[in-house]
C-alpha cells in the first residue's frame, strides 16, 4: 500500500493532505469523502498524466463538483513497500 500526498489548489486556498491507498483511483476517492474545501474538488481522472522525467507525480484539473470552479491538483505517490 502506498501513501498518495495531495496539494491541491482551490479558490485561493491550498489543500494538502495524505491518503493510504492501493492505486491512484481508490486515493481519489478517499481524497474526495475527506475533501477539507467540502467540494469533492479532485477530478477521477485515471488519465492523469504522470509529469515528464518524474516517477509517481501527476498532475490533474478540472472543475469542482456542484461549484464548478477551477482546480490544480498534484498528487505523489510515496512506496512503503520497503
Amino acid at each position: 500500500m502506498a501513501i498518495w500526498t495531495f496539494v491541491v489548489e482551490f479558490e485561493g486556498g491550498t489543500y494538502s493532505s495524505q491518503h493510504r491507498a492501493d492505486n491512484l483511483e481508490i486515493a481519489i476517492i478517499l481524497y474526495n469523502a475527506l475533501d477539507p474545501s467540502g467540494c469533492g474538488a479532485v477530478p477521477l481522472d485515471m488519465d492523469a498524466p504522470e509529469l515528464d522525467s518524474l516517477t509517481n507525480i501527476y498532475c490533474t484539473s478540472g472543475l469542482s463538483i456542484g461549484s464548478k470552479k477551477l482546480i490544480l491538483a498534484n498528487i505523489v505517490k510515496t512506496d512503503m513497500s520497503k
